[in-house]
């Protein structure tokens, strides 16, 4: 009896398990409130960069950087693009470079007057003419420049530049007209090495690609065209063994240059350093080479002969690093 009465002391009534139940109800709603308002404490204190550009103010801030940007880079955000990186933020920029192309063959003339006795006819006019042969060149040289920003996306910049040219000989077959022999050619070879200095106007662009510029130019100038160990044999009538420049076989003038270029520049990094490759057209203006005179034992006596060249085209491919600083 007194076990029964215990058992029956422990067991709660109906209205303590529903105050039970509500209490655990009750805690349940809390645990569900502070989740939540966990949760809104978080979005609060990192909201995503959708939902700020979304608000009024988000979208303020986002004008505002636009606005702050560098105008190319500007362009690039708004239009939801990659950032513009220029390769260089322009300044004093220096390089150098080589490479190598062709050149074409140009008309050559060869003048000169052969002094014959009056027996032999008197003093005879050579005015021999021809087209030199083309080939291979090779080139290497250096500029320095400087260049600016101009707007979003145009780069200009102006340069000093100077290169040394070389490469197989021109040669050529020169046929002197006259009534006084039946033929009357030569066989002549011209060893040219040309040093060339220019003055470039080059227009960069920026681009969506970090790094890479393209650029156009051109540039006008001066060559030195210098010619050395330049040989002239008389194939009709033959004369075996006589150079008709051998009293001074080399040669230098001076003459007008210009070119056109078209390349593009690689950045390397945020260094400073760049890459570069272009194409080139060169243009070599007309020149007048003075060589001595013949003299050989047997032969008439000569005058200096003057071997007057046409305007050179070359095309050229090159590559180079440079370094703005």
């Amino acid at each position: 009896m007194i076990t029964g009465a215990a058992h029956a002391e422990d067991v709660p009534s109906n209205a303590e398990l529903f105050r039970m139940l509500k209490a655990q109800q009750q805690t349940i709603s809390e645990l569900r409130a502070e989740l939540k308002q966990a949760k809104q404490e978080r979005r609060t204190a990192t909201p995503t960069e959708a939902r700020a550009a979304a608000s009024p103010a988000g979208r303020d801030a986002a004008r505002e950087t636009v606005a702050a940007a560098p105008p190319a880079q500007a362009y690039a955000m708004y239009n939801k693009g990659p950032a513009v990186v220029p390769a260089r933020n322009g300044g004093a920029y220096v390089g150098v470079f080589g490479g190598g192309g062709s050149r074409g063959g140009t008309d050559v003339s060869q003048l000169g007057t052969v002094f014959f006795i009056e027996a032999a006819g008197g003093p005879l006019a050579v005015d021999a003419s021809g087209r030199t042969s083309s080939g291979g060149v090779g080139f290497g040289g250096a500029h320095l420049g400087y260049e600016w920003s101009y707007g979003a996306y145009v780069r200009p910049a102006l340069e000093i530049e100077g290169f040394y040219l070389a490469g197989n000989q021109p040669r050529a077959t020169l046929v002197n007209p006259t009534d006084r022999l039946a033929e009357h050619s030569f066989d002549t070879t011209f060893p040219m090495r040309t040093t060339v200095l220019l003055a470039n106007m080059v227009v960069g662009f920026n681009t969506p690609y970090q790094g890479i510029t393209p650029y156009v130019g051109g540039g006008i100038g001066a060559a030195n065209v210098s010619i050395n160990g330049a040989t002239s044999t008389q194939t009709d009538p033959v004369e075996p063994g006589v150079n008709h420049f051998n009293a001074r076989p080399d040669s230098s003038a001076w003459t007008f240059a210009a070119q056109a270029k078209a390349g593009a520049r690689f950045a390397l990094g945020n260094s400073g350093a760049y890459l570069f490759g272009e194409y080139r057209y060169l243009y070599i203006g007309d020149v007048n080479q003075v060589f001595g005179s013949t003299v050989s034992p047997g032969h008439a006596a000569t005058s200096p002969w003057t071997a007057s060249f046409g305007g050179t085209s070359h095309h050229l491919a090159a590559g180079g690093i440079g370094f703005g600083f």
